[in-house]
């Protein structure tokens, strides 16, 4: 049994589980009679979660509200006089992430709330919970507590979100953006706003605006019309009469969450000197530092001149911009990093090949650590002379670009994760991973993490992907592309996909681009 502080850190460490302040703030909020079993509870919690779980504060979360406040230590007493059979079960849902943002500051959940608010029928897709929707309901409940069943229903079934007879995710995706931890909209604002006449194109709603509108609007709920037109009209935005979308795609980037900029601020930064190239704005410059800057609102003029500036980023006597995205990938969301920092990333030895930086090992590593900020040296050691990632004496790079296209974002891998994908019996061929498979898998799985062993071999052994009682590649080829980034399809989608574009073309129809597991 955990009975004390340490040995629980002990068991977070050993799960690969990143302990956060707040959870010595919330052992400290509780009494000094309670602490061993609070110590005892939180360890059956952290001993039952998912390996998704990532760090402590799925429960912290849920129970600190402020140290030694009276609401914390209510939610502690509460959590104290739970079943450990009830914690444990809770603690094993691989949607524990959402339920957390639902119980922000609420405390622990009770089992039969969580239960009722997973088996809902409008939350259902193909027999199992739709964890897409799951996720924008979690959204917009984020510490309000868990949402009343006809709320769920009255919300999933406005006229205005859906398509073609069926709920719009894309729609609903941009609405939970807006309200998050603001509770379910108003059916009239819901309207209201997807009516704007500034938010139409050819009779109808411009999805590409929306999103733009829903990131700078994150948490902010439904924006007034006049600010949209505002934004939408400036002058600095325009090409050829009409709005610009990729500058107005960086700007959103950078001020998402934060509302709507001012028209000043706008104009100064398209105007930057540093920015311009052949008397107009470089879009990749901005592109490249609206990523660095996302959520971060508009940088100084003088923070993106250093940038640009940086010896380590110059080639020839002009900026690298093939090293400014890399960095850029790196250091999403984090802002400007410090000179020496870039500098040591791209002088690691393991990352030089005949004297110079190995453009396409930094591209790999930039994968993985997307918004994760610079890595270890250590741990790109590790990651490039992990044996199963080696060839004739090597680094298989083929095989560092399928692994770093599934750990998008996700950090660097375990070493036994790798292992046990690459040594999969469905993977293998001649004795050796079989490339083309697992070239189409990481398509599927990126940014996603590994795959589930019962899972790939559903996906390789469905009846429509095979032909002459084999794996017919082509066909898996085609889902791969189509289902980049989202997962593995299940057999009816596989069904329905190749009914509709054959073997030749890989453009998804319409109507079954919602239809893509998420």
């Amino acid at each position: 049994m955990i009975a004390t502080l340490d040995q629980l850190k002990g068991l977070c460490q050993e799960r690969k589980i990143t302990v956060k302040p707040t959870l010595d703030k919330l052992v400290n909020s509780c009494p000094n009679e309670s602490k061993v079993q609070l110590v005892s509870k939180l360890g059956i919690y952290f001993s039952s979660v998912e390996r998704t779980v990532k760090n402590t504060g799925t429960i912290t979360s849920m129970l600190l509200k402020g140290e030694g406040s009276s609401r914390t230590k209510k939610n502690i007493k509460e959590f104290l006089s739970i079943e450990d059979r009830d914690v444990q079960a809770i603690a094993c849902y691989p949607f524990i992430t959402s339920i957390s943002s639902i119980c922000n500051g609420k405390g622990f959940p009770k089992a039969e709330d969580v239960d009722t608010l997973l088996k809902l029928p409008s939350l259902q897709k193909d027999g199992q919970l739709d964890r897409q929707l799951l996720s924008s309901i979690s959204s917009m409940m984020s510490g309000r507590g868990f949402p009343e069943a006809g709320d769920v229903d009255t919300l999933l079934k406005l006229p205005s979100l859906q398509k073609d007879g069926q709920l719009d995710r894309q729609l609903l995706s941009s609405i939970s953006s807006m309200m998050s931890s603001r509770g379910f909209p108003k059916a009239g604002d819901v309207d209201k706003l997807l009516k704007l006449p500034s938010l139409q194109k050819d009779g109808q709603l411009d999805r590409q605006l929306l999103s733009s509108i829903s990131s700078i609007c994150n948490g902010k709920g439904f924006p007034k019309a006049r600010n949209v037109d505002k934004l939408l009209k400036l002058p600095s935005l325009q090409k050829d009469g009409q709005l610009d979308r990729q500058l107005l795609s960086s700007i959103s980037s950078m001020m998402s969450s934060r509302g709507f900029p001012k028209a000043g601020d706008v104009d100064t930064l398209l105007k930057l000197p540093s920015l311009q190239k052949d008397g107009q704005l470089d879009r990749q410059l901005l592109s490249s530092i609206s990523s660095i800057c996302n959520g971060k609102g508009f940088p100084k003029a003088g923070d993106v001149d250093k940038l640009l500036k940086l010896p380590s980023l110059q080639k020839d006597g002009q900026l690298d911009r093939q090293l400014l995205s890399s960095i850029s990938s790196i250091c999403h969301g984090k802002g400007f990093p410090k000179a020496g920092d870039v500098n040591t990333l791209l002088t690691l030895p393991s990352l030089q090949k005949d004297g110079q930086l190995d453009r396409q090992l930094l591209s790999s590593i930039s994968s993985i650590c997307h918004s994760k900020g610079f890595p270890k040296a250590g741990d790109v050691d590790t990651l490039l002379k992990l044996p199963g990632l080696q060839k004739e004496g090597q680094l298989d790079r083929q095989l560092l670009s399928s692994i770093s296209s599934i750990c998008n974002g996700k950090g660097f891998p375990k070493a036994g994760d790798v292992d046990t994908l690459l040594k999969l019996p469905s993977l293998q061929k001649d004795g050796q991973p079989d490339r083309q498979l697992l070239s189409s898998i990481s398509s599927m799985m990126s940014g996603r993490g590994f795959p589930k062993a019962g899972d790939m071999n559903t996906l390789l052994k469905l009846p429509d992907l095979q032909k002459d009682g084999q794996l017919d590649r082509q066909r898996l080829s085609s889902i791969s592309s189509i289902c980049h980034g989202k997962g593995f399809p299940n057999e009816n989608l596989v069904s329905r996909i190749i009914e509709s574009i054959g073997l030749k073309n890989l453009e998804l129809p319409e109507g079954l681009k919602s239809r893509l597991t998420n």
